[in-house]
């Protein structure tokens, strides 16, 4: 009889055991390339978000308007303003679009005095 050790090719554990750590990996490879599409809109939503804040709070906005930017990704993005006077405050309504049709969180900001 020869010795067990002799013998070519894989036994039935070793062959599972590399199916199981092709199958591990493979999934964190899909996992890392696909991302869920609830994650993306959780970034778009917090991007436009705090785009909306930066360009409400940096620029004089007296009026209904609207500004353009693009992101490090290269898309498109509008931020619509729109400003609604009483006589005793400024309200703002900021909200950013990408590409002209995913919209983001809007964004409400009040000034209080005596205007003219």
């Amino acid at each position: 009889m020869k010795n067990r050790r002799s013998r070519h090719g894989s036994t039935l554990v070793e062959v599972l055991v590399s199916f199981a750590i092709l199958a591990t990996t493979g999934v964190f490879m899909v996992k890392f390339l696909y991302k869920n599409p609830m994650t993306q809109r959780a970034w778009t939503d917090c991007y436009g978000f705090e785009l909306s804040k930066v360009v409400l709070l940096t620029n004089q906005v007296q009026a209904d308007t609207s500004f353009t930017h693009t992101d490090a990704n290269g898309f498109h993005w509008e931020t619509h303003i729109k400003a609604t006077k009483d006589e005793h405050e400024i309200c703002y309504r900021a909200v950013s679009v990408r590409n002209g049709k995913d919209s983001t969180r809007v964004l409400n900001y009040c000034t209080y005095g005596d205007f003219e």
